[in-house]
């Protein structure tokens, strides 16, 4: 578990290394991401080499009033940075394990409660529709039931068999997303988002039979999709609500009373969650 976080942490470490922002107007001052209300034109809030000149207009103050020409931009990947905390529902919709003989196919799996989840981004504007960030997100599902199934190759059930169980399933998940915005920082308007990402599910949980105990305690790629809402509420805070769909493909899972492993289970969730953005 520890080498997991260590991972994540060295590569959240090295990503702001990674890329650069490009834009035609740039002459290379750092754009603070100011907004003005007036105009909604995205001004330069530095003064390093955005003098009068560059300013369309712009009144006696310079740079950061009504009619600022576009932000310059070339600094690093995350020089406007944002940190986001969110939270919510997580449904595990499918935890189980499929070996086929050629003959028949064997389903072993649990089913898991709906459960909560909660997390927080880190990320930045790569260029203006397009953000890139890394996101850790924890979740927690207690079991229900483990059961066992059997099908022929034409799908009807052979065999079934279900047990009551109880136990928590706890999952860690580090992902690096991208995420494009249709219309980035529009100040109170919502506006509809798109992204995916790859990373890392750890699960770490056991649960209980009548008769058999089981230990969940391993790491997996992983890979996720998500569609939000953005609402800005001002130039530096904006709400958020998003779904999104995690999938792994890996996580084995164990017998600890008869010392056996049930093979590599799937694992797919289903999340709804509200946050906060914070940009700088």
């Amino acid at each position: 578990m520890n080498r997991f976080i260590a991972s994540w942490m060295m590569l959240l470490a090295w990503l702001p290394a990674v890329g650069y922002c490009y834009q035609a107007d740039s002459n290379g001052v750092p754009w603070s991401g100011g907004v003005d209300r007036a105009s909604r034109s995205r001004c330069s809030t530095q003064d390093g080499g955005c003098g009068q000149a560059e300013c369309n207009g712009a009144g006696a103050g310079g740079c950061g009033e009504t009619g600022c020409s576009q932000p310059p931009c070339g600094g690093p990947l995350y020089k406007q940075k944002y940190l986001s905390l969110f939270g919510g529902y997580a449904d595990i919709d499918n935890f189980e394990s499929k070996i086929g003989n050629g003959t028949s196919e064997f389903i072993t799996g649990a089913k898991l409660r709906d459960g909560y989840a909660a997390g927080f981004a880190v990320g930045g504007q790569m260029i203006d529709y397009v953000r890139s960030e890394f996101e850790f997100t924890y979740r927690a599902n207690d079991v229900s039931s483990f059961f066992e199934q059997e099908f022929n190759t034409s799908g009807s059930l052979l065999f079934s068999d279900r047990e009551p169980a109880a136990g928590t399933i706890n999952s860690y998940s580090g992902m690096f997303n991208l995420i494009v915005d249709t219309c980035p920082r529009c100040i109170g308007s919502p506006a509809l988002y798109l992204g995916g990402g790859l990373g890392g599910l750890y699960a770490d949980g056991s649960f209980d039979t009548a008769a058999e105990r089981f230990l969940v305690q391993n790491s997996s790629f992983a890979y996720q999709f998500l569609a939000g809402v953005n609402y800005p509420v001002s130039e530096r805070v904006e709400l958020y609500t998003e779904y999104r769909y995690l999938g792994a493909d890996h996580l084995n899972v164990e017998s600890e009373t008869f010392d056996v492993s049930l093979g590599d289970f799937g694992y797919d969730s289903h999340n709804v969650f509200l946050g906060l953005r914070f940009r700088r």
